[in-house]
């Protein structure tokens, strides 16, 4: 019994403590989008004062054909939104977003008005048959309970998904050999809380090991510091875990290793 009450302790003190960090921090953390605007980011032109030239980058759409490592890895994406520094010259000669739409991987970079809103009007309908697109897409996924409410994990193993990892001509050739299917157990800051199984087979299915190693995260498990304010404000997890994967109100999903009573 008093196990079981200082558990429940341990656990108000956890959930008390995030609350008040999560709402400092309620910028980074993205609580407040939408299914179908979870993950997405504006671009505008630097040079625009209006809506001309506005981009809506839709990372549900890109995530359902391509693995994350691709991007953000061969194609020299950043993480941070804005900090890419991408250019149409940039485009035009083939790199980042010019990598794909080509007219042969995707639409060519030439249709400009499928990506830039060339005022107000233009960029609420862009935005409008976006989300037509994304909840139409969400009816055939597994569904989880935030983010974009599917479970992308489930439909990549159960194939519902395909994710491309390679692009000739821009991915390295990759060594297939190396693979990391091993379950990492890493334990909580607060003792009696549920225990973390991190999973490398999930991980790497999505974002390979560039992503992650040598940054943020150290090679030999267990000798990154770091808490859960850090992962709330975007590092660590949260880099991904609250703009794009599933966000860490999903406790259970990372804290899922039983606790002993």
């Amino acid at each position: 019994m008093q196990m079981k009450i200082r558990f429940l302790f341990l656990l108000a003190t956890l959930l008390l403590t995030s609350f008040f960090v999560t709402v400092s921090l309620q910028e980074s953390f993205a609580q407040s989008a939408k299914s179908y605007q979870y993950g997405n980011i504006i671009m505008r032109d630097s040079a625009s004062v209006d809506s001309g030239g506005t981009v809506v980058f839709r990372h549900w759409s890109h995530r359902s054909k391509y693995s994350c490592r691709l991007c953000h890895v061969d194609l020299e994406f950043s993480q941070i939104a804005g900090d890419s520094g991408i250019t149409e010259d940039d485009n035009q000669s083939g790199r980042f977003c010019g990598t794909c739409h080509n007219g042969k991987e995707a639409f060519t970079i030439k249709l400009c008005a499928k990506c830039h809103a060339q005022d107000e009007k233009q960029l609420q309908e862009i935005l409008k048959a976006d989300k037509k697109a994304f909840f139409a897409f969400q009816k055939t996924m597994p569904r989880s309970s935030y983010g974009n409410k599917i479970d992308w994990m489930k439909a990549e193993q159960d194939g519902l998904i395909q994710l491309k990892d390679k692009l000739p001509g821009i991915s390295p050739v990759q060594m297939n050999f190396v693979t990391n299917q091993r379950n990492e157990p890493l334990e909580p800051q607060l003792s009696g809380l549920p225990g973390i199984i991190f999973s490398h087979q999930k991980h790497v299915a999505w974002n390979g090991c560039g992503m992650c190693h040598p940054e943020p995260f150290k090679l030999v498990n267990g000798t990154t510091e770091m808490n859960m304010q850090e992962i709330i404000a975007g590092q660590y997890c949260g880099r991904c875990h609250g703009t794009v994967a599933f966000q860490i109100n999903d406790c259970a999903l990372c804290h899922s290793k039983p606790v002993s009573l």
